[in-house]
């Protein structure tokens, strides 16, 4: 009579735990973001990486933003009071590139964005809707406009900044 090789099922019991502890993991990962700054000092992250098409990236640099850093994003809040959040680049990645106002693209397909805001004045605004390219287009030089403190009183309509879906 044969004797059952425990010694081959105990190696194959750890091979299966360590396969599934590293594929948790790998799922458990942070999405990559890519950071775009203007000369104002202003910036647009963009996350997952893998989901900027070539359209968006194509319109942020048209209008003077440049690629400045790209990395592993972290789940943040937008102010102390833990309010919102959501996930965009780290505290010292934007303090060392200087940017105290940006906006927050998360790609969910081509025609799917959402948005956030950030704001040091406001913390972090993230409106509910979702966007495509074009709503983007006509919405990031309105948030420009309020970050340089262009829009007069009557269209800022308190701490939020509206996003129109068209």
């Amino acid at each position: 009579m044969q004797k059952f090789p425990y010694n081959n099922l105990r190696k194959f019991a750890l091979f299966l735990w360590l396969l599934l502890c590293y594929q948790d993991v790998a799922l458990a990962s942070e999405p990559k973001y890519k950071l775009f700054k203007n000369e104002e000092g202003f910036g647009i992250v963009v996350f997952p990486v893998e989901n900027l098409f070539a359209g968006l990236s194509n319109y942020i640099q048209s209008i003077n933003f440049k690629e400045v850093e790209t990395g592993e994003a972290v789940m943040r809040f937008g102010t102390t009071d833990r309010d919102n959040q959501t996930y965009m680049m780290p505290e010292q990645v934007q303090k060392k590139h200087g940017i105290e106002k940006f906006i927050i693209l998360q790609v969910i397909s081509d025609n799917g964005i959402l948005v956030g805001i950030y704001d040091p004045q406001w913390g972090l605004t993230l409106p509910f809707a979702t966007h495509d390219l074009d709503s983007v287009k006509e919405n990031i030089p309105k948030t420009l406009d309020v970050f340089r403190n262009k829009i007069s009183d009557e269209e800022k309509r308190g701490k939020t900044i509206l996003w129109r879906y068209n």
